[in-house]
């Protein structure tokens, strides 16, 4: 009997621990950040149009969009009153299908726009998206395509609005050139939706872009406290997913830093992964880029990580796909 006794004490003791790591990372341990994302699917939640993979989108979960919206507000109020901010979602790839299976990422657009504080910028990017902007295999964008959404994004904190950019330098910053970049490949992309199905389609291409700025910043994860760089060839070879060479992938809280920028200006992005492949085409932009995911940290604890008062009157981007804010309880 003692046994017995002794035996289930122990897996209680192991069970409350596996619940204690869990908890203390801020995840459910397991997941993977596409899990994250998406919610763990079967193989009926994903089908196949034209050798690319979907994932269903499912119904507009109001209650969900508002209690993350709550948290977004939470953040500009405790935090980010003294900055200029601005709040975009990503379209979900279906939402660009020919026969618009989605439907439902208007509504989700509408329900965050109207549960969003009136002094935070709601913008769209929807309009100079396409499906062929997004990978066939996964859920995320291709940075090879997304310059029109930059310049969206730099229209929001007038920078590339040119009056803007000389005033800049007049003060002392160095005035702001388009940058020009390198497309480099890491072959075949089979994204996450390839282990979702059975059947095979065409793997993808991974290309990144870079040049001399982006290669000699450098990122500092809060979490392991090192500096990685920005594209983690070695990382996306480690995990086996390409996607990971962005900003070595999922982190809480990390600090992009151009070294030889003297733009005077610094950016907080809130962001989800869809950000990791986005922020490095900001960097010509910004001495300095926090990334803040809120999937991996709760929004409550910030000011223990960071300085706010070092980014007041700085930039501010909040940008999530629509899985994410259309889903309860990813944000913490």
């Amino acid at each position: 009997m003692k046994k017995i006794v002794l035996v289930v004490g122990i897996v209680l003791v192991i069970i409350l621990t596996a619940v204690g790591i869990s908890i203390w990372l801020g995840s459910d341990g397991e997941d993977s950040d596409s899990d994250m994302e998406n919610g763990i699917g079967t193989s009926t939640d994903y089908y196949i149009v034209e050798d690319a993979i979907y994932e269903k989108m499912g119904d507009t979960n109001s209650n969900a969009i508002a209690s993350n919206m709550k948290k977004i507000n939470a953040v500009w109020e405790n935090y980010l009153q003294n900055n200029k901010v601005a709040f975009t979602v990503i379209p979900d790839k279906t939402y660009y299908l020919e026969n618009q299976i989605d439907t439902s990422f208007r509504e989700i657009e509408t329900e965050v726009a109207n549960n969003l504080n009136p002094a935070i910028t709601y913008f769209k990017i929807s309009d100079v998206l396409s499906l062929e902007d997004y990978y066939r295999t996964d859920m995320h964008w291709k940075q090879e395509n997304l310059e029109k959404v930059v310049s969206t994004i730099l229209e929001q904190f007038n920078l590339n609005n040119e009056a803007s950019i000389q005033a800049q330098s007049e003060i002392g910053s160095k005035e702001i050139e388009t940058p020009t970049y390198e497309e480099k490949s890491l072959g075949e992309f089979y994204g996450t939706y390839t282990t979702e199905i059975e059947n095979s389609v065409t793997p993808d291409e991974l290309r990144y872009l870079t040049n001399a700025e982006i290669e000699n910043s450098n990122v500092y994860s809060e979490e392991s406290q090192t500096n990685q760089p920005v594209y983690n060839l070695a990382k996306a070879e480690e995990t086996g997913n390409k996607y990971d060479v962005f900003l070595s992938g999922a982190s809480a809280i990390e600090t992009i830093k151009n070294e030889n920028a003297n733009t005077g200006k610094k950016l907080i992005l809130f962001r989800d992964s869809f950000g990791s492949s986005l922020a490095p085409l900001l960097i010509p932009y910004y001495d300095e880029i926090v990334l803040i995911d809120l999937r991996y940290v709760n929004y409550t604890i910030l000011e223990n990580y960071l300085d706010f008062s070092e980014y007041e009157n700085q930039d501010v981007l909040f940008i999530y796909s629509s899985r994410v804010i259309n889903r309860a309880g990813i944000l913490r």
